[in-house]
This record gives C-alpha cells, structure tokens and sequence, in this order.
C-alpha cells in the first residue's frame, strides 16, 4: 500500500489533515517527537477539528485542539481532558512508519 504522508511534512506545523484512501477524514500530529493519526471528527458533534487547514493544535503544541468548542485531547490516546466530551475518545487511525520516514496505514 502506498503511504499517506511523509514524516517531513509534520516538520512545520506538527499537524497534518489528510484524506484516507477509504474516503475518511484524518490527521497526523506529532508532539515531543512521537506520530499519531486520528479521524477528523470531533465526539461532541462529529464535525472536524480543524478550522484552517492543519490547525490541529492548541498554541502550546501539546494537546489537540477542536476549533468548534476549544475540546482538548491527549495526543497519545486521543482521549478528551476538556471540554464538552471530556472522557471520550477521538477514534484512532493505525499507521507505521518505515525507516524511510514514509508513513503507512497499518496493516
């Protein structure tokens, strides 16, 4: 399978939205070095993140942020920590990265 990213494009922004050969919405963010994907859908309402493209983020690049309601979400599990649907989790998308630093959905 082809990738879906290169981990060089998390180099500017740390958050990448992309479109999964299945049709689905996601995202990539990378905090303190470590990659994770997410579906693009908010639990609260099931409407995306992100406002401007690739703004998955609060400003002190460390959680996950919903534009919509200010949600907040542990970068490593996706579970909510503030906000409206705090407790629940976004819905996690498997990935691997090869040593080429091209990224996959895992298998």
């Amino acid at each position: 399978m082809s990738a879906i990213a290169h981990r060089s494009q998390l180099d500017a922004t740390a958050a990448l939205g992309l479109r999964l050969p299945d049709g689905r919405e996601a995202f990539l963010v990378r905090v303190h070095g470590r990659i994770s994907a997410f579906e693009n859908r908010c639990p609260h309402q099931g409407i995306g993140l992100d406002f401007q493209p690739d703004v998955f983020l609060e400003p002190g690049g460390e959680l996950i942020q919903c534009s919509m309601h200010g949600a907040l979400f542990l970068p490593e599990s996706g579970e909510c920590v503030f906000g409206p649907c705090q407790g629940r989790h976004l819905v996690p998308v498997a990935i691997r990265i090869d040593d080429d630093g091209q990224i996959h959905l895992a298998e």
